[in-house]
């Protein structure tokens, strides 16, 4: 088949090159209107239980998650100074477009009695405070244990201020902007106060998580570029390969942005690391067909024909290597994940894209090109290369119980290492810790108890239930038992307004601040304000039946084993108060929901690799036909894995959906190495006479050039996102480096070791005559045009 393509591709040089950059400009030009989603991906399905209660609370009680949340350490706002510098802050919060109210402690509502009207009514505090009666109002705000912990700390030293954002402005691309502006105002009033305004919220996080996957996107191809450049200089010490190696990349990372925008996706922060991605597996492909270009022309010094045997000899296998590596990016493709879907589906359609320009653009312009100089293939016969050869060779051939040994030693200890590995997963774990992202949310948790919303949602089964005084008392217990937990904020429900209401009732003492008891109501609840904008956040407690009540709480951004903890409390404390017979109770919010949302994508991702192994293991079949021969083709690919997971387990790097996507990853691209390496042993064989060792001498010496080249290409492709700021990123490149480093010493000393110890298993006639061929034996055809 490949003599066919090279004959189409070297006959038709001008028309398949200009197909190919005109699809190639048409995708980038449609990659410039892709955008940067504005929201958090979505990681469960919308049929998951989790997510369907989440948006039935959200419905049910109006709540959209648009509040920012504003803090100044040690600021005590009944100070006079700190008292205008707090107003003229929000004043100018309320004056930014797109927000819809702002409530700190300096606006808050008192609820006071009317005797001629028989009713409680709001006041606000906000006029006594413009008045300047500050010590009067701090004796007040003492006496109001509705407030105590929402809108000031404990110790009065740390007052919030929640900014609330236009629901209809928080996914669409105006939150970019409202968000900056705000950002901008705290930093002038950081200025002029002389303090740090800490900030935090999800619409915050989510602006920060989006802001930085729009400059790092750029930042990584850069990188990227500029580091694959350098080391492809280094090794083949030639411009015009290097310039055409990044040609190719170049043209990838167009269809990258194309192929984003032309199926309708957004890209997220997994989606954004598929551009870097496109240029570290691209350069692989130039290595392995340069290679092999400069190969054949030192053997023959016939340009066109050199050319010829690298599509019909290299093609083949390239285009396998790059299938087995589309393969595990497109196992992804099955899982219910949205955001490994896209991913998987981008990735796998952009490593086979980049297969077809490097087959295309390679060749053709090499065969405009002047014919390579003795220089441009001097890095074939390296030295200190040959005598990395060599040391395999003689390890693999004449000390192969010490690799085995080794190989014993290593998985022991790393072994060991895995027995230490954990699963987190939490809103901030992508941030550095020295990002003020994070160490704002850290402020606020430490000073409040949470910030990350957590929702009860008590079913009493009966319209009206949620008004009885059992069901109130039960509350009341289960809050006053969640107050005890640690890690979660003061709870908040319709309890705390009723005792609001009796203290008002009783002129404001708060000696009075409990439940109304049976004789209270009925004179209470007659005198309870009517519905207007003021009482929003009562009336957001309770649905408009009554029949459901919600306890709302904040817990603080806590990993997979707090969450375990925390689960369990609230499990045992809701069994003891609220009984399953008489009440439904639904755990939500945005806690909830992303602590089951990375459990899920956790599990898809194992699912996805096992899958991965098992297509990739069924690819080896087709192409060896031989059991043994897939065994020991997957042992040197499976065991750097096992050491990376080791690594994990030693440095304390938990297992999250960013670090669990290294395997995948790096499994799809080992094998690649594996693959050249069998093919060109198989070949081998056939020229030797079946001689076991000549066959193993030659594949190493053949493919070892090019399997240590682009390895270290790899390594240092992957290592440029350590310059990422979110953390998981710069664990998964990192770890993948590693990994793929391990991978090709498996696949080098492990991999010829094992066919050298079980050649009478692998060898037989069905291994040499295979269902896929893939390094074309007949006789070489010249092609002089």
């Amino acid at each position: 088949m490949f003599t066919f393509i090279a004959r189409i591709i070297l006959r038709n040089r001008i028309t398949m090159l200009s197909i190919l950059l005109l699809l190639s400009f048409f995708m980038a030009w449609q990659g410039q209107y892709v955008q940067v989603s504005f929201k958090f991906s979505r990681l469960l399905p919308k049929t998951d239980s989790t997510q369907v209660d989440y948006d039935q609370f959200r419905e049910r009680f109006n709540q959209v998650g648009n509040t920012v949340i504003l803090a100044i350490d040690s600021f005590d706002i009944f100070d006079p100074e700190h008292y205008t510098q707090w107003q003229l802050l929000q004043d100018e919060m309320n004056s930014l477009p797109g927000i819809v109210g702002v409530l700190s402690p300096i606006n808050i509502v008192n609820l006071r009695r009317n005797d001629s009207l028989e009713q409680l009514y709001y006041e606000s505090l906000n006029p006594g405070f413009r008045s300047g009666k500050l010590d009067s109002l701090r004796s007040l705000y003492a006496e109001l244990p509705f407030y105590k912990g929402l809108l000031l700390s404990e110790d009065g030293e740390v007052p919030l201020m929640l900014v609330q954002i236009d629901p209809e402005k928080l996914y669409v691309r105006d939150i970019i902007s409202i968000v900056e502006e705000l950002k901008e105002r705290v930093k002038y009033a950081e200025k002029e106060i002389g303090r740090d305004i800490k900030i935090s919220g999800l619409p915050h996080l989510r602006m920060a998580n989006t802001k930085k996957i729009g400059s790092e996107v750029f930042l990584l191809v850069g990188l990227a570029m500029l580091v694959t450049a350098i080391i492809l200089f280094t090794f083949l010490r030639s411009i015009r390969a290097m310039l055409i190696s990044l040609a190719v990349v170049i043209l990838g990372v167009f269809w990258s942005f194309g192929l984003m925008s032309v199926l309708g996706y957004q890209i997220s922060m997994l989606s954004s690391l598929i551009p870097s991605l496109v240029i570290v597996i691209g350069v692989p492909n130039c290595i392995f067909l340069i290679n092999k270009y400069h190969s054949e022309f030192k053997d023959h010094g016939n340009r066109i024909k050199a050319l010829q045997r690298v599509i019909r000899k290299i093609g083949a296998a390239t285009m396998m290597t790059n299938a087995t590596t589309a393969m595990g990016f497109a196992s992804l493709i099955l899982t219910d994940s949205t955001i490994l879907k896209e991913f998987g589906t981008v990735a796998s359609l952009n490593v086979m894209m980049v297969f077809v320009i490097s087959i295309i653009l390679i060749p053709v312009i090499y065969s405009f090109a002047k014919p390579p100089k003795k220089r441009h293939f001097n890095h074939l016969d390296k030295k200190w290369i040959k005598a990395f050869i060599d040391w395999l060779i003689r390890m693999s051939m004449y000390h192969r119980p010490y690799v085995y040994s080794g190989l014993v030693f290593l998985l022991i200890i790393a072994s060991f290492g895995i027995s230490k590995i954990y699963t987190t997963g939490n809103l901030s774990e992508e941030f550095k810790k020295s990002d003020a992202v994070f160490q704002d949310l850290r402020f606020l948790e430490d000073r409040f108890g949470g910030v990350v919303p957590l929702e009860l949602v008590i079913d009493t089964k009966k319209s009206g239930g949620a008004y009885k005084s059992s069901t109130l008392k039960r509350m009341d217990r289960l809050q006053n038992a969640m107050n005890a937990v640690p890690g979660i904020s003061r709870a908040l429900s319709v309890v705390d307004g009723l005792k609001f209401a009796k203290q008002a009732y009783y002129r404001g003492s708060p000696d009075f601040y409990e439940l109304p008891n049976s004789q209270d109501r009925s004179f209470i609840m007659s005198y309870l304000p009517k519905a207007n904008n003021e009482a929003r956040l009562l009336e957001s407690l309770l649905d408009s039946s009554g029949r459901y009540a919600r306890i709302s709480m904040q817990v603080e951004d806590m990993g997979k084993e707090e969450s375990a903890y925390l689960q369990a409390a609230l499990d045992s404390n809701i069994a003891a108060h609220l009984p399953m017979e008489r009440y439904d109770v639904t755990v939500t919010g945005a806690w909830m929901v992303f602590q089951k949302g990375t459990t899920y994508l956790i599990k898809n991702l194992v699912v996805s690799l096992t899958l991965a192994v098992a297509v990739i293991a069924l690819i080896m079949a087709l192409i060896f036909r031989s059991f043994a021969m897939v065994l020991v083709s997957l042992i040197p690919n499976i065991f750097p894995l096992i050491m990376t997971a080791g690594i994990m387990g030693y440095f304390g790097i938990p297992l999250k959906p960013s670090t669990i996507l290294v395997f995948s990853l790096a499994f799809g691209i080992s094998i690649d190495d594996t693959i050249h390496f069998l093919a060109k042993y198989r070949q081998e064989l056939k020229a030797t006479n079946y001689n076991i060792g000549q066959s193993v001498l030659r594949a190493i010496r053949e493919t070892g050039v090019s399997m240590f080249y682009t390895s270290i290409v790899l390594f240092f492709g992957f290592s440029v996102f350590a310059a990422s700021s979110f953390g998981g990123i710069v664990a998964l490149g990192i770890l993948v480096s590693i990994t793929l480093v391990i991978a090709m010493i498996g696949n080098l000393l492990l991999l010829p070791t094992l066919l050298l110890s079980f050649e009478k298993m692998i060898i037989n006639k069905s291994f040499t005559e295979p269902y896929i061929t893939i390094y074309d034996d007949e006789e070489d055809q010249d092609d002089d045009e």
